[in-house]
């Protein structure tokens, strides 16, 4: 047994059990002395523990904050090079450049879409009535607008030779003149030959925007085309094939029009080509739902551009185009170039140019080519 914790009469025992004598006094005072120490002890031994504790809890606490400190920084630092790499891959990947260089779109967009659709137009009916032909539904009754002016052409001025095919009119007052339109699918052009070959005036596509991806194109043959028709004597106009969704993109395929012509004096209209493409793949048409008044619109704000800018405009559209995806109360005043195979122009409405055929031949081209006639007042 340890000494420490021996009692007073423990201990007592013991140098008796060892010497065999008793045990003096001043040796009990000694034990008593150690109880009393032994008793003091516990408050010393607290106040130790105590003093270390918080000695130790604030040295925690010292460390804690440190870590603390550390982490925000580290975090900091990870965000800022999360924002350095974010705009540094945004600036560099994140705008994709097309190839085929594109019209930039003017800021001040209003200055040129005067076209409210909400304004009134005439829609007031005439008497009078035309059919179209619907596959689905056969001929169908149409009753004309009557703020709209009427096709006047005698069916029976109309010539068509029978060797070449080309179509001639004359009525006394109104006669025609004999027209082509070309893109890059005609290949290179022999423009003296077609001169030659009695080819008055050409419509040449300067581009086109695509159906699907919405590209803005210029024609592959457009330079050399509009250069050899002009420099053959040929008097000109251009198309662009449109595919435009809103007014901003209509206002944008304008100004690409009129780059292409600038330097360029143009007898004829900037024509805007509408038409419902059907794609041998299936691809679907970006604008095949269109509305037509949006379609109008588009075509409103195209013209409008068009003029600002010194040239004429145009609509190129076949007879359901022309009646049924355009207001023609609305572009009554621009030129109208129908398209139509037959042996006279079956519009109701007036019409200024008329494309008769997809298939004739003309020397100094080869292939086939599209056949127009304008019409023109003695």
């Amino acid at each position: 047994m340890d000494k420490r914790t021996m009692t007073a009469e423990e201990r007592e025992r013991a140098l008796r059990e060892i010497t065999g004598e008793e045990v003096e006094t001043e040796e009990l005072s000694f034990s008593e002395t150690a109880e009393e120490q032994v008793a003091d002890s516990p408050n010393e031994m607290l106040e130790m523990y105590r003093s270390s504790a918080e000695k130790k809890n604030a040295s925690e606490v010292k460390t804690y904050k440190m870590l603390i400190g550390v982490l925000t920084a580290v975090v900091a630092l990870l965000t800022v090079a999360v924002v350095i790499v974010s705009v540094g891959w945004i600036t560099e990947q994140g705008t994709i450049v097309t190839q085929i260089e594109t019209v930039e779109i003017p800021t001040v967009v209003t200055e040129y879409v005067t076209i409210d659709p909400t304004s009134e137009y005439d829609h007031e009916l005439s008497e009078d009535t035309f059919t179209l032909s619907d596959s689905n539904y056969g001929p169908i009754l149409m009753y004309a607008l009557a703020s709209v002016g009427k096709n006047e052409y005698d069916e029976e001025c109309f010539t068509v030779d029978e060797e070449t095919g080309y179509i001639t009119y004359d009525d006394g007052e109104t006669y025609s003149i004999m027209g082509i339109d070309v893109s890059v699918y005609q290949g290179d052009i022999d423009w003296e030959a077609v001169k030659a070959a009695g080819v008055e005036f050409a419509i040449i596509r300067c581009g086109n925007r695509g159906y699907v991806t919405g590209s803005v194109n210029e024609d592959a043959n457009f330079k050399a085309n509009i250069k050899g028709a002009t420099e053959a004597g040929i008097k000109v106009g251009v198309y662009f094939f449109s595919q435009a969704l809103t007014t901003e993109e209509a206002l944008e395929e304008a100004e690409f029009c009129l780059e292409l012509v600038e330097g360029y004096e143009l007898d004829y209209p900037i024509f805007f080509d509408w038409e419902v493409v059907i794609d041998a793949d299936g691809d679907t048409a970006r604008t095949a739902y269109i509305d037509p008044q949006q379609l109008t619109d588009n075509f409103l704000v195209f013209a409008e551009r068009i003029e600002i800018g010194g040239y004429t405009a145009g609509i190129y559209a076949n007879k359901k185009t022309a009646v049924w995806k355009y207001d023609l109360s609305r572009v009554d005043d621009y030129t109208m170039w129908f398209a139509g195979y037959t042996d006279t122009p079956t519009l109701y409405y007036d019409l200024q140019l008329w494309q008769y055929s997809s298939s004739g031949t003309v020397d100094g081209i080869d292939g086939s080519v599209d056949l127009n006639i304008a019409f023109v007042t003695y």
